[in-house]
């Protein structure tokens, strides 16, 4: 069980220096918006409607345009379904969609 404990931590220390980032790697949380556009609310809004406002292209700029304006930023997702009859059982897949 200590091995397996061992293994692991040289596996991770491993492809950490083998992508050059010194131990830095990306949040799981900017991973996870590939793909994602960025907007700020619109000014004047209540929150209780989705109401877009300026588009930023990365979520970098639409952190600091925010924390400037005093308002909240959206990111969002574009997914297209797919279906996939390959296999037995019929399967809805979703797929990114990048502009």
């Amino acid at each position: 069980m200590t091995s397996t404990v061992g293994s692991f931590s040289e596996d991770r220390t491993a492809s950490t220096r083998a992508s050059g980032k010194g131990g830095r790697s990306r949040p799981l949380q900017e991973e996870a918006l590939s793909g994602a556009r960025f907007f700020l609310c619109k000014p004047g809004t209540n929150g209780n409607a989705l109401e877009l406002g300026r588009e930023f292209s990365s979520e970098g700029e639409a952190r600091v345009e925010s924390l400037k304006a005093g308002l909240t930023y959206y990111s969002l997702q574009e997914w297209r379904p797919v279906a996939d009859f390959a296999g037995r059982n019929p399967e809805l897949k979703r797929e990114l969609v990048t502009r």
